[in-house]
């Protein structure tokens, strides 16, 4: 007789293949080829060639010399300079994966057409995530392939040449040998704190950077045209900072014995430590969860969804009594897409209160436990992480209150969007907290232990600092390798200022020449690559705001990264409005997320990745103005700057509140409101010590409403959603975005009309001189217009939020508009490769576009004034 093998323990793992077969069907619905009726192709190369040779377009005059002809690049306070101490603006593009080691027949016509676009820097990113022929490394993942670098040294030397700058990263994507079961296979977090894979760092950029290249007959430390160095992309030992005492002890036994040392320093005695961490206090009789058995079901529990994404909360009878099932079926846009909470929790200001559970999950990952305002401006005020896993296990968080004021506060469990079913059960939060230390722990005996899921509110303080200190040690002996042994001159920093919350920005600003962020306001999900779809000038303004908040006073500021990813609608916005803001901040350099990624390499002619930039001609289009106005100057930076000033300790403290790492100092609480970085300049400011974060001056500058640059130059107009457009007026650039179906825009002597309709209302118009003289006095002006374009039979599912890819050729929607500029023209109309494939009069100062003309560029000409 067969037995029965469908049993209660296999019954949830059943159940999670079932809930993988429906989020498939929610992840991947039905999609539905767009209506391109009316559409017409207009191919931009991404290669040099003779569709691009002798073209009327070309920015070549931007880079007249070759890149480093003038040394290196080095900081002087925020701005970029060379040896003769003339200021330089990168106005990059992000090359990653196998493509930094192209084929060296290709190298020159990639670099070359790049200098015809406008773009004078290339960040060089994810080249060592494998061993040839995809990547750099050979077999033993560790060295480096003679054959790969000589392709890496030729696609360096064509970019100088043709006077684009390097941006070159050591540490992306290389895993590291006998890493611990399940870890990130890149070794983030570990690689800043376990010798031997910092030693596999050092190696690495021993045989990297020591390496003579045969076609400049430098090594690449001597090499002035490689003007940027990152030591490891986005990375910290501080997210996530109570996982490392579950590590095996050939991890967690060596950090164990720093963290002991480091207390002995700083205490002295056991007894000091046990004074400042606190002996705990027993736990209060009074339940202050409602419904904490869940006898009631749901009751008083709320599963919040944000963005799309789906599941279910169930109350069953589980092992024990009720429980929940948390079903998360289908990712959302973001980390916080799926919460499982409860409103209102009776916790005080000041006290300390101890949190049980019991928890199991099939599939999904940890959870971030954490105690958090429930109103704006939405602040984590405590919290953990526990990893529950298949055993229904206790878990034990504890939290110390620092809420003064007053917010209401709940208790929020939120599985950061990875899809799988999550049970819990038994919930209890009482007052009073369990002893700092268990009595066998002393310094003295180096038994104190790394910690968990539960310290005091100086533990995790205490613990971030040693960390932080940690950090900074791996990062000032990788400089020192760099500088001292290599001989390196270039700007060096470790990697992105908000990785570690407000202790990331404390490690950049003591150890960078230069600090960097990174941003991706429609971040595609991590099932299904959704996106939410959304505008800059609409919900993505809040994410592109937030940006120049990572900026820190004194030093110079990059965004290596950013992107609206396809298949969003909007993504002609790009490179303008992420130039524009650059400009009127004053940054020393942007790059686009990424002209080639995996699949996606040179010669390609049609988008088909979330991450690439050629074949997407309407972001493409865009390159050529938005490299005039960042690289000339085209808009004014900001007359005034408002200052955030972060106490040391205390943005340190901010990374503690926290075991997810990512909390950092706030701008709106602070009093300063996110529409700010349109209205003027803003920079956070490291005073050394703790105390209170305190701007400099308040902003109730909000994101809706009429946002105006100090300057004079910029209009943001977020006062009806839904019809929200950027314009600029500045004498060499005239710009409209947004929703502008049927709008027309004034701006000074120029007209921008939108006529007719438009897909999703969304429109965008540019002009700039390319010489760089007001639009009044200047001889050669550039239009472009565009909506969108996508590859011929793309199809989108009902909510446009995923799609499948068409096929080449790329089409752009036919777009019909009036520019009216002052005097008489000549309209040459051009075709992708920049070259004349028509020419007309506007005597009267006027340019139709219309979609017959079949483009989106145009040069509007005429006799230089003497």
């Amino acid at each position: 007789m067969k037995s029965n093998r469908f049993t209660k323990r296999s019954a949830p793992v059943l159940r999670y293949v079932a809930a993988l077969a429906l989020a498939a069907a929610l992840v991947f619905p039905a999609m539905t080829p767009t209506d391109q009726k009316g559409w017409f192709p207009f191919p931009i190369p991404d290669l040099a060639g003779p569709e691009t040779a002798n073209a009327a377009l070309d920015l070549s005059f931007l880079s007249p010399e070759p890149a480093g002809r003038h040394g290196f690049l080095r900081p002087k306070g925020e701005t970029l300079v060379d040896d003769r101490g003339v200021a330089v603006r990168l106005f990059g593009v992000n090359i990653t994966d196998y493509h930094p080691l192209m084929p060296k027949e290709v190298a020159g016509p990639c670099a070359q057409r790049l200098k015809q676009l406008g773009i004078n820097a290339v960040r060089l990113h994810y080249f060592d995530w494998d061993v040839e022929p995809s990547g750099i490394l050979n077999k033993d993942r560790q060295t480096l392939n003679a054959a790969k670098l000589d392709q890496l040294d030729t696609l360096i030397h064509q970019l100088a040449q043709n006077g684009v700058w390097v941006d070159l990263n050591l540490h992306v994507a290389r895993g590291y040998a006998d890493m611990p079961p399940g870890w990130d296979r890149m070794g983030k977090g570990l690689d800043f704190i376990h010798e031997p894979y910092i030693q596999s760092q050092m190696r690495y950029a021993r045989d990297l950077l020591s390496h003579v290249n045969p076609y400049t007959k430098k090594r690449l430390a001597d090499d002035p045209a490689i003007a940027i160095i990152e030591i490891n992309n986005e990375n910290t030992a501080l997210r996530e900072w109570n996982r490392w005492a579950a590590l095996p002890p050939a991890f967690s036994d060596p950090l164990k014995a720093k963290w002991n040392e480091w207390l002995k320093k700083k205490y002295g005695t056991t007894q000091k430590l046990l004074a400042s961490w606190g002996q705990g206090a027993p736990l209060g009789r009074e339940e202050l969860l409602r419904n904490a058995d869940l006898a009631g079901g749901t009751q008083e529990w709320n599963y919040e969804k944000n963005g799309g994404g789906e599941g279910a909360l169930e109350c069953l009878d589980g092992q024990g009594g009720k429980e929940f099932r948390w079903t998360v079926t289908k990712a959302g846009p973001a980390t916080f897409s799926h919460q499982l909470q409860q409103k209102s929790v009776p916790v005080v200001d000041g006290q300390s209160y101890t949190l049980t559970f019991k928890a199991r999950r099939v599939g999904g990952g940890p959870v971030a436990v954490d105690l958090m305002m429930q109103e704006a401006p939405w602040r984590t005020i405590a919290g953990g992480l526990c990893d529950p896993g298949d055993a229904n296990a206790v878990q034990t968080i504890t939290f110390e209150i620092a809420n003064p004021l007053g917010k209401a506060l709940r208790l929020n469990l939120n599985c950061r969007n990875q899809p799988g079913v999550y049970y819990f059960s038994a919930f209890s939060l009482r007052t009073g907290t369990p002893p700092a230390l268990d009595p066998s722990q002393r310094f003295e005996d180096g038994t104190i232990a790394l910690l968990g899921s539960r310290f005091s509110k100086n533990q995790a303080k205490d613990y971030v600092d040693f960390l932080l200190d940690q950090e900074i040690d791996y990062v000032t002996r990788m400089k020192a390798l760099l500088t001292g042994e290599l001989g390196c001159r270039q700007v060096i920093y470790c990697t992105q200022v908000n990785y570690g919350g407000g202790a990331g920005a404390v490690r950049e600003g003591r150890t960078g020449d230069a600090t960097d962020a990174h941003c991706y306001p429609d971040h595609p999900s991590s099932v299904g690559r959704q996106i939410r779809n959304i505008p800059l000038t609409g919900a993505g303004a809040e994410s592109l705001s937030a940006l120049a908040g990572n900026r820190l006073a004194g030093k110079p500021f990059f965004v290596t990264e950013f992107d609206l990813n396809p298949p969003n609608d909007h993504t002609a916005q790009v490179f303008p409005m992420l130039g524009l803001l650059a400009s009127f901040q004053d940054w020393s350099g942007v790059f686009d997320y990424a002209w080639y990624n995996f699949g996606t390499g040179p010669g390609t002619n049609f988008l088909k990745s979330p991450w690439v930039t050629v074949g997407d001609t309407a972001q493409m289009a865009f390159v050529p103005p938005a490299a005039l106005l960042f690289r000339l100057g085209l808009v004014k930076p900001a007359a005034h700057r408002l200052f955030l000033d972060v106490p040391q300790a205390t943005a340190a403290a901010m990374t503690a509140k926290s075991a997810a790492g990512w909390d950092a100092p706030s701008w709106d609480g602070a009093g300063v409101s996110a529409g700010t970085p349109w209205n003027r300049s803003v920079a956070m400011r490291l005073l050394p010590g703790a105390g209170p974060v305190v701007a400099s001056e308040k902003s109730a500058q909000g994101l809706r409403g009429l946002i105006e640059s100090d300057s004079g130059e910029i209009a943001f107009d977020r006062r009806q959603e839904g019809r929200e457009t950027l314009t600029v007026n500045a004498p060499a650039c005239r710009f409209a975005s947004g929703i502008v179906a049927d709008r027309s825009f004034k701006l000074a002597d120029a007209t921008l009309s939108f006529q007719g309709p438009l897909h999703r209302s969304f429109g965008q118009a540019m002009v700039v001189s390319v010489d760089g003289k007001p639009v009044s006095e200047s001889a050669k002006v550039l239009v472009v217009v565009a909506c969108k374009a996508e590859g011929t039979g793309q199809a989108y599912d009902p909510e446009r939020r995923s799609a499948t890819w068409g096929k080449a050729p790329m089409l752009s929607y036919p777009v019909r508009a009036r520019i009216e500029l002052p005097g008489a023209w000549t309209v040459q109309v051009l075709d992708g490769g920049g070259k004349v494939k028509a020419t007309r009069e506007a005597k009267d100062g006027v340019l139709a576009v219309d979609p017959a003309d079949q483009t989106m560029w145009y040069l509007m000409t005429r006799p230089a004034k003497p």
